[in-house]
C-alpha cells in the first residue's frame, strides 16, 4: 500500500458518512499561536530584580495545556542556563477546565497568557544583554494535536549603569507582579 493510499484510507476512517475529505479541516499548527519575550522594565541595571513574561495570543479553536498536565505535552518555560539571568520560578496563569470531547477533563490555555519570570541580572551584565527563555508546548483542538513542539524565545535588553533612571513597560501584564 502506498502512503497516499494510506492516508486516504485514514481521512476515510475519521470523516463521517456525510462528510468528505475536501470539507475536512486541516489545523493551522504553524500560524495559530503566536510567542513573545517580553520584560518588565528597561533599561536593565547590573543586580536588578525585574521579571519577564512569555505571552501567548492563540486563535479561537486553538489550546494549550496546563503545566501540570501529565499527557499531552504541558505548557512549560525555563531561562536557557548560562545567560546574565537567573530566573526564579515561572508563574503560570490559573488554567481553564474543560471536557475535550469525551477525552476527559483537563486544564487549558486558550485566548491570550502571560507566564512571568521573576529573574535577576547579574553583578556584570554587559549591553546589550540577551534573554532566552526555552518554551515547551503542544498546540491542540479539540480534535487534533500537533507534535509536541520546543522554541527559544530571546529578548535583547540595554543595560544601564548603576543609578540609571528605568521605565517600567507592560504595566498590565507585570503590573501586581513587580
Amino acid at each position: 500500500m502506498t502512503i497516499l493510499s494510506a492516508f486516504a484510507l485514514a481521512v476515510a476512517a475519521v470523516t463521517s458518512p456525510t462528510e468528505t475529505p475536501a470539507q475536512i479541516e486541516i489545523p493551522d499548527w504553524e500560524n495559530s499561536v503566536r510567542f513573545e519575550l517580553v520584560a518588565s522594565q528597561t533599561p536593565v541595571r547590573p543586580g536588578d530584580a525585574l521579571a519577564l513574561a512569555v505571552l501567548a495570543e492563540l486563535d479561537p479553536g486553538y489550546h494549550l495545556y496546563g503545566p501540570e498536565e501529565a499527557f499531552p505535552t504541558a505548557t512549560q518555560v525555563q531561562m536557557v542556563e548560562g545567560g546574565p539571568f537567573a530566573a526564579g520560578e515561572p508563574d503560570y496563569p490559573e488554567p481553564i477546565r474543560r471536557d475535550l470531547s469525551g477525552l476527559g477533563e483537563y486544564d487549558l490555555y486558550e485566548g491570550e497568557i502571560a507566564i512571568r519570570i521573576p529573574v535577576s541580572a547579574s553583578a556584570d551584565v554587559s549591553d546589550p544583554a540577551a534573554a532566552e527563555v526555552l518554551l515547551r508546548y503542544q498546540l491542540c483542538t479539540d480534535n487534533a494535536c500537533s507534535a509536541p513542539t520546543s522554541t527559544t524565545l530571546r529578548l535583547e535588553l540595554p543595560v544601564g549603569r548603576d543609578g540609571a533612571r528605568v521605565r517600567a513597560l507592560h504595566e498590565k501584564i507585570f503590573g501586581a507582579f513587580r
